[in-house]
C-alpha cells in the first residue's frame, strides 16, 4: 500500500531525494504552508482533541460545534451559525494555482539551501508533477488529490509512521481521512476560502509531504537508523508544536487516530 515504506519509492524518490531533502533539512523543517497559515489554524487543537478522545463519533459530533480555535483567514474570528452544513473539502484544480504553489515552494526551500537548492527543486518539480508523485504514492489508501482530507491525511499519516517507525494501511487511511474531513470541514475560516485556495493549502501540504517521504526512504534504504529517528524525532515536534498532538501517544487504528495505551 502506499504508506508502506518497504517499498521503493520508484521514480519519486530521484524526483525529490536533492539536497533539500535530506535528513538534515528536513528534520528541522515545520510545516510548510502559504499565507502563515499554521497547521492549527486548519485542524484547531480543540476539535483535533475531541476527534481522537471520541473516534468517529466525536469526529462528528465536532463537526457540529463552532470552533474556538482561531479560523482561517487571520483575523477573522466569526463563528459559523448554527445549522450551517460545513463546507466541501474538495476543490477543482486549477494548473494556474499548481504553478504558482510550485514557485513559492521552490522559493522557500531556497531561503533554506540557497539559490542552488531552490533552482534544482524548481527543476525537478518541472520534470515530474509533484501532484501525479503524490497521487502515485497514496492511490493505494484510495487517497486522491481534489480533497484537502486526502492531503492532509497523508501528512498527518506520514509523520505519524516516522515519529513510531510503524506502518499504516488501507483502512486506517481511510479512516483518518473520514476523520479528518468534518475537522476542515466545519472550520467557519475554511468554508470562506475560494477553489485557488483551498487548492493551494492542498498541494503545499503535498509538497511537504514529499519533501518527508523522500528523506525518511533515503535514510530507510540507507539503513540509516539515525537519520530515520532524527526524522521521527522532527516529526513528534512539528505536531506538537503546531497542532498541539504527541504523535508518539496516537495510535492508527480502524477507526482512526486514538490515545496509545
Amino acid at each position: 500500500m502506499a504508506l508502506r515504506f518497504s517499498r521503493p519509492l520508484l521514480f519519486v524518490l530521484s524526483a525529490f531525494a536533492l539536497p533539500l531533502a535530506t535528513p538534515a533539512l528536513a528534520q528541522d523543517m515545520p510545516t510548510v504552508l502559504p499565507n502563515n497559515y499554521v497547521m492549527s489554524d486548519i485542524l484547531n487543537r480543540q476539535r483535533v482533541d475531541t476527534a481522537i478522545n471520541s473516534g468517529k463519533a466525536g469526529a462528528a459530533r465536532s463537526a457540529r460545534r463552532p470552533s474556538h480555535g482561531d479560523p482561517l483567514p487571520e483575523g477573522d474570528r466569526t463563528a459559523r451559525p448554527a445549522g450551517t452544513a460545513p463546507a466541501a473539502t474538495t476543490y477543482r484544480a486549477s494548473p494556474e494555482v499548481s504553478a504558482r504553489v510550485r514557485r513559492q515552494f521552490a522559493d522557500w526551500m531556497g531561503r533554506q539551501a540557497g539559490a542552488e537548492g531552490s533552482r534544482r527543486i524548481a527543476d525537478a518539480m518541472a520534470r515530474h508533477d509533484p501532484v501525479s508523485n503524490w497521487a502515485q504514492i497514496v492511490s493505494g489508501d484510495g487517497l486522491r488529490p481534489g480533497d484537502m482530507a486526502d492531503a492532509m491525511a497523508s501528512y498527518w499519516i506520514l509523520n505519524w509512521v516516522m515519529a513510531n517507525g510503524a506502518d499504516s494501511n488501507r483502512s486506517q487511511a481511510q479512516a483518518v481521512r473520514d476523520q479528518i474531513r468534518p475537522m476542515i470541514a466545519s472550520n467557519p475560516g475554511y468554508a470562506r476560502l475560494d477553489d485557488a485556495q483551498r487548492q493551494e493549502l492542498s498541494e503545499v501540504l503535498m509538497l511537504n509531504f514529499l519533501i518527508q517521504h523522500a528523506a525518511y526512504m533515503d535514510a530507510m534504504k540507507r539503513g540509516d537508523r539515525s537519520a530515520a529517528r532524527r526524522l521521527g524525532d522532527a516529526a513528534v515536534a512539528r505536531f506538537r508544536n503546531e497542532m498541539g498532538v504527541d504523535l508518539r501517544r496516537l495510535e492508527l487504528t480502524g477507526t482512526g487516530f486514538a490515545p496509545a495505551g
